[in-house]
Order: structure tokens, then sequence, then C-alpha cells
């Protein structure tokens, strides 16, 4: 899923689908924040995109060795369709699966939603092998918490659609905010 996710992605370029809120978190635009246990980890976001037909998100973003990838489903018990996976180079990877997913369940999604421009995924992570199968209980887990900031990138407009690849989504939507 994560590297569907990603594949999908990479064919575009930039962030956008949310309103351009300044957010109360100091979390720069087109940028998404890891945390697990009492870590953190930054990374500048390649891709970011929500198909409106399907209100998924999609969005992936690198570092240097550190890769973090999600699709979050903003739908009704989105968190069993909702994965989140952070490659986080030699300590290895983390994430969260939810339930109808490939590799799911692995830990546990507890909470997808929107804030403004930005998704936040809740959950516990835990690590993960190269094949993405989970190497541990969810009881072992960390918890953390997935905050990716997509701001709109046309002057505040909330529609991001056209200009670009910005606003492109794998399906054929555009990038627009939660309403």
């Amino acid at each position: 899923m994560a590297a569907l996710a990603f594949a999908a992605l990479a064919a575009s370029s930039g962030c956008s689908w949310g309103r351009n809120e300044e957010p109360s978190d100091g979390l720069a635009p087109d940028t998404a924040r890891f945390t697990y246990g009492g870590r953190q980890v930054e990374v500048p976001l390649t891709s970011c995109g929500r198909d409106p037909d399907r209100d998924v998100v999609l969005l992936a973003g690198r570092r240097g060795a550190v890769v973090v990838q999600a699709a979050a489903d903003l739908g009704d018990e989105g968190f069993d369709r909702t994965g989140v996976t952070a490659d986080l180079g030699a300590a290895g990877i983390l994430g969260a699966f939810g339930a109808e997913l490939d590799h799911g369940p692995a830990g546990e999604i507890s909470d997808v939603r929107t804030d403004g421009d930005r998704l936040i995924v809740e959950g516990t992570w835990v690590s993960l092998d190269p094949e993405l199968e989970a190497t541990e209980e969810a009881s072992a887990g960390v918890e953390g918490e997935l905050r990716a900031r997509c701001p709109a990138d046309d002057g505040g407009s909330d529609n991001a659609a056209g200009g670009g690849a910005a606003g492109a989504v794998p399906g054929g939507g555009t990038a627009v905010p939660r309403s």
C-alpha cells in the first residue's frame, strides 16, 4: 500500500489541498512531522494531495535517509483504511496499518482528521520489516502522530486545481480542503 501510494505521488510535485491557515503547531508549509515516543522527525513533503471523490489524502516526503508516507481515509471509520510508514534509515521502519489494508492490522490507527490545512493521524507505531510486515504487537509499539501541512499554493484559493501538478492526486482528483 505504501509503495503504491508513493509511486502514484512520485509523478507529481509539490503539495496542496488545504486552506492557508497559520498553524498553532509551528509546522512549516509542505512539511510532515512524524512523532514516535518522545522523538520526532520533520521532512519536506514532495507530494500531498486529496482525492475528493474518495475523501483520501496521500502524501510522501523525504529528508536524507528518512522517508514518510501516508494514505489517510477521512471517511467514516477511515482509520481501518489508513496507513502510515516512516523509514527512519538506520533506526528502522515504524508505522501502522488499519485492519482493511493488505498489511493490516499492524500497530493501531486511533484517529484520522484534518485541522485547517493539516492532516493528523494518531496511532501506535510498531516496527515493520522491509516488506512492511509488523515485527511486534501493537502493545509493544510507541504512541505517536503524523501531522502534515498541505496549504493551498495559489494565493489563498482553497482549490488547487490547475497550475501544474501540485493539486494532482492519483485517480484524477484535485487537491481541495475538507469542508
